[in-house]
């Protein structure tokens, strides 16, 4: 047996300690103690009768199964436990007591005969420890769980420091615990904790190995598919919704010394998807003249994966990044569709099926096929879907808010008009407060156009009161209900599926891939997890911008990146989610406990979740007729129905077949799936994030090298803390200079060989030398770019870029 196991016996838990129990005993006992929820060897202590359940009377098969393997039934009903187990157990207890006894033989040869009550009662941290652990153990298992962490915290705080600093050693949770601490509190932070309570957390170097052992880092243009499947494996799980999105970066070249390739130059395509590590070069001449020649990048391209939520989890796991990488805003839409199938396609083969994105398929793969008792005259999709399509509900409120605020757009409805004056009269009307609307004149800003928290206050009850009471505003009240039934059908989390009904009156794409995908969770294709409509969407892309952005430091103003930095963020903060839905899901003891934003305290009460039975009692039909009647009253007055009757197209049937006639005539269909080659390249552009951040935040790229990695005897120098940024000279000519010596910069006669490849050989002033690639990068940057911090004029920045 392991002496490490037995020397920590008392310590083992959970899977530790059944581990343990096997190898001593066996299985059975394990299968015992499992089922009586024993998960440690002080609770066994506590109650070592584990037998004593056999005779007891329950009806889980669970128990049944293991009361039939381990025991012998007697004619009067009655059970006695087969005598191998007994002696097992006899066995186990006779170890642990033996293991017990050692250990105080161990303890009182060690511990100082001066460690008497008085002693203790002169000390309060250890007076206050023994209370506490007092409590703890009169409390039961209950409290031990409960404070299972802690105890760990403090085990490893005084353990260590009976050590020397490098004999220090932590536990996994620890670990956790450090990694989490240092990405969101960053690194002063974690120092300043480190620092003050020698012994609890390991150092940063340590913190290093961990964060490169893990086995997140993320390259640019990598589809880590790979790396996917293992993710949904490990929580069994087989559907997704997938999301791609962009946002503006800092447009700067960087060197990445674990790949060998420069970052920041937009990624070619090839059809449709982006060439891994395309920007590798050896030669100073090269870099050059791709600097000369090729623009960079303006904006980060994302792909995310949301899983779908499975029946036994309690929460919706956390998207997945799948890749990311620099583009300039000239992908066509040929190559999105491409891209998207290539996507689908990947996962289809590693057992992953992607339920978003919209293209035809090729009839080797299975598409989504919907049953429909009659022709429903209202629904224009095919009844075989390989995909569906969601247009972002974020970004489809902003764009309606948008066009209600456009000073070129003139919006009427029927003979009412829909006017953002009529909004800017009630916020100066002397009669109302801002109690009465909620409104300032900043919610009804036209050049804040990514400002969805107004969209909430244009679609307010107390609003809508007003407009209601004015004859002449019914148009604006109309076009914001409206807007209020996107937010309702595919924004609000605590909608319920058959109240989505403002689905059926508002965005036509969106309310006919939400009536599919309900028939398909009805006729049993899809669980009902995926009527989380708020997980279809691009959200999961804003969300990792904003997150990425929020890595910057305590100290630092700087919220934007550049695409290196966003790869090197985001394998932090892939490795917190996996610390995070680790310790949410594990029923280990000693979890980790996260703090939740307030706004997100009730997600879980509020997250409407039907059942199967639920959604099978939806009467799709009723709740599409009720619509279109709601939506009759609502346009009520306003000359429009009865223009519609004179068309003879008042009613659900002949208007439906009405606008179907006129998509049908105006719209063109394509087969892409041999050949995506003719679609118009504004159909599927890109919008740009509403949280695009950038400002120059320059990182030291340098590697993490030793003095001993260089050759110092040739009179130069190497800083590790060197920032490229500091660097004073404009020094554009890469073989002549009037400087001799250049210390502070990475420029050496010679390097070892194990690092060669992370610089160029060039002639300087007719020597050889070797240049850092990275501070070849500085060099060849003719000017600093950067991007404001305030939201608005950044987007507004980037708009006038693209």
């Amino acid at each position: 047996m392991d002496n490490t196991m037995t020397d920590n016996v008392f310590y083992l838990k959970n899977d530790e300690f059944y581990g343990f129990i096997h190898t001593l005993v066996g299985q059975q006992i394990v299968d015992i103690l499992k089922f009586q929820s024993i998960t440690s060897t002080q609770s066994l202590i506590r109650y070592p009768n584990i037998f004593d359940i056999f005779n007891m009377k329950c009806s889980e098969p669970d128990f049944l199964s293991i009361r039939k393997t381990s025991c012998l039934e007697l004619e009067d009903g009655q059970f006695i436990v087969k005598v191998g187990l007994i002696n097992n157990l006899n066995y186990l207890l006779d170890f642990l007591k033996q293991q017990q006894n050692k250990i105080s033989e161990d303890s009182y040869m060690d511990v100082d005969s001066n460690l008497t009550f008085d002693f203790i009662n002169k000390h309060p941290l250890l007076k206050n420890l023994v209370l506490w652990y007092q409590r703890i153990e009169s409390e039961g298992v209950t409290n031990t769980d409960k404070n299972g962490f802690l105890i760990d915290f403090i085990n490893t705080v005084t353990n260590n420091l009976t050590k020397s600093s490098n004999h220090f050693r932590y536990s996994d949770k620890i670990k956790d615990f450090a990694l989490s601490l240092y990405i969101l509190g960053g690194k002063l932070t974690y120092e300043f904790i480190r620092l003050n309570i020698p012994g609890s957390l390991p150092s940063l170097t340590m913190l290093t190995t961990l964060i490169s052992n893990s086995n997140l880092k993320i390259s640019e243009a990598e589809f880590r598919f790979d790396q996917l499947q293992k993710h949904f494996g490990n929580l069994n799980l087989q559907y997704a919704f997938g999301s791609e999105d962009a946002t503006g970066v800092i447009k700067k070249i960087k060197y990445d010394s674990i790949t060998n390739k420069f970052i920041g130059f937009p990624t070619p395509l090839d059809h449709g998807v982006p060439i891994k590590e395309y920007y590798h070069t050896d030669s100073l001449d090269t870099l050059k003249l791709w600097f000369n020649s090729i623009d960079k990048s303006s904006l980060l391209n994302v792909h995310m994966i949301q899983p779908v939520q499975s029946t036994t989890q309690n929460t919706i796991p956390s998207p997945f990044l799948l890749s990311a990488y620099g583009i300039d805003n000239t992908a066509t839409a040929n190559d999105i569709l491409q891209r998207w199938w290539y996507i689908f396609n990947q996962c289809l083969q590693r057992n992953i099926r992607i339920i978003g994105f919209a293209t035809d398929a090729d009839a080797k793969y299975q598409a989504f096929t919907v049953k429909l008792k009659s022709r429903w005259p209202g629904f224009f999709l095919r009844e075989q879907q390989l995909l569906l399509f969601f247009q972002d509900a974020t970004h489809l409120a902003t764009k309606w808010r948008n066009r209600l605020l456009s000073s070129t757009a003139e919006l009427r409805l029927g003979d009412q008009s829909i006017s953002t004056n009529h909004l800017y009269s009630i916020i100066d009307n002397g009669k109302f407060t801002k109690i009465d609307h909620g409104l300032t004149k900043s919610d009804v800003n036209p050049k804040d156009r990514q400002n969805f928290s107004s969209c909430v206050k244009l679609t307010s009850d107390d609003l809508f009161k007003i407009l209601k009471d004015n004859v002449d505003t019914q148009g604006t009240l109309i076009y914001l209900q409206m807007l209020k039934m996107i937010i309702m059908a595919y924004i609000d989390k605590k909608t319920t599926i058959v109240a989505r009904q403002p689905a059926y009156l508002s965005v036509e794409i969106n309310a006919h891939n939400l009536l599919y995908l309900i028939l398909l969770v009805q006729q049993k294709q899809l669980p009902p997890q995926s009527l989380h409509i708020h997980t279809f969407s691009s959200q999961a892309c804003e969300s990792i911008f904003r997150n990425t952005r929020a890595l910057s430091g305590v100290y630092s103003t700087i919220v934007n990146f550049t695409v290196h930095d966003f790869l090197r963020r985001a394998q932090r903060l892939s490795l917190l989610n996996d610390i995070k839905f680790k310790h949410l899901n594990d029923r280990s003891v000693n979890n980790l406990v996260f703090p939740v934003h307030y706004k997100h305290r009730h997600d879980h009460q509020s997250l409407a979740t039907q059942s199967q039975r639920e959604v099978d009692l939806i009467d799709v039909e009723q709740i599409i007729t009720e619509a279109y009647h709601e939506a009759i009253d609502m346009l009520n007055g306003l000359e429009i129905l009865n223009l519609l009757n004179d068309k003879n197209v008042l009613g659900l049937k002949p208007l439906s077949e009405y606008v179907f006639k006129q998509l049908n005539s105006n719209s063109k269909m394509y087969d892409y799936s041999s050949q995506l080659s003719q679609m118009d390249d504004g159909e599927f552009e890109i919008a740009d994030d509403d949280d695009d951040d950038d400002d120059d935040d320059d990182d030291n790229d340098d590697d993490n090298r030793t003095a001993a990695d260089l050759n110092i005897n040739d009179g130069f120098s190497s800083n590790d803390d060197y920032d490229d940024e500091d660097e004073q000279d404009d020094t554009r000519n890469l073989i002549n200079t009037t400087r001799e010596e250049f210390s502070g910069m990475k420029v050496f006669n010679m390097v070892q060989p194990h690092i060669e490849h992370s610089y160029f050989k060039a002639t300087i002033n007719d020597d050889i030398k070797y240049i850092h690639k990275q501070t070849a990068c500085w060099l060849l940057t003719g000017e600093k770019s950067k991007m404001s911090n305030d939201r608005l004029l950044r987007v507004q920045q980037i708009n006038k870029k693209s």
